[in-house]
């Protein structure tokens, strides 16, 4: 019942402004109350929609997150040796630029580094989420898999066409300089963005946050207890 009072303050308000401010000013600040009435109001209802916090959610909880973290682990450790082949990419390139290397050692090392990636690519294919995952944290995590896979697909044709262009047999250009500016034009014209997920590890943390608290809780419990044991 309290939350029909600021509605109902705020009619009251708006029937007393509609005499005494000019029209086009009562007419913003209806306008403006009316945003926030809904947003007020979007807000009451996605908080009415969250589910109750029953013991069997609870326990749905712990178990999504008991098969939830490992598979988080295995992606982590992916994405950082997917970070480690990118910065060798790059670092393959500006030896190129700087003059270390001539375009037959920049192709071989290029060639391994698309060896690596491949097989970098699939092991992370078989790090799969479990299938029995609650809809509200698999639904989030597969979205993670689908942006993840689309990145990496895109790093990798980044360096395979890279590793194309420095062929030597193919290689038009003669100077070294020029080399290593067409192969800096390929990285530039197909390297990704970045690897857009906050939304969808937000989401994760926000569903799992119930039972975080609750294993917070429990580690704090035995020092309290031993605290006062000890007092």
């Amino acid at each position: 019942m309290l939350h029909y009072v600021p509605a109902v303050i705020a009619l009251l308000l708006l029937i007393i402004l509609f005499r005494y401010l000019p029209g086009r000013v009562f007419f913003i600040f209806a306008f403006l109350t009316a945003i926030m009435g809904g947003v007020l109001l979007h807000t009451q209802m996605e908080k009415r929609e969250e589910p109750p916090l029953t013991q069997e959610r609870l326990a749905a909880m712990n178990r999504d997150q008991e098969l939830f973290v490992p598979w988080w682990n295995d992606y982590q450790k992916g994405i950082g040796e997917l970070d480690r082949c990118w910065t060798r990419y790059h670092q393959i390139l500006a030896d190129a630029k700087n003059g270390e290397s001539d375009i037959r050692a920049t192709y071989a090392r290029l060639s391994e580094l698309e060896r690596d990636m491949q097989d970098l690519r699939a092991r992370m294919d078989k790090n799969v989420p479990p299938v029995t995952l609650s809809d509200e944290i698999y639904n989030p995590v597969a979205s993670i898999v689908v942006k993840t896979d689309a990145y990496v697909a895109a790093e990798q044709k980044a360096v395979t066409l890279t590793r194309a262009a420095a062929d030597p047999a193919a290689m038009q250009e003669k100077k070294p300089a020029e080399q290593a500016r067409l192969l800096e034009l390929v990285m530039l014209r197909e390297s990704p963005v970045a690897l857009f997920i906050e939304d969808e590890i937000g989401a994760v943390r926000k569903y799992l946050a119930p039972v975080s608290a609750v294993h917070r809780d429990e580690r704090v419990k035995p020092d309290e207890t031993t605290k006062k044991t000890n007092d």
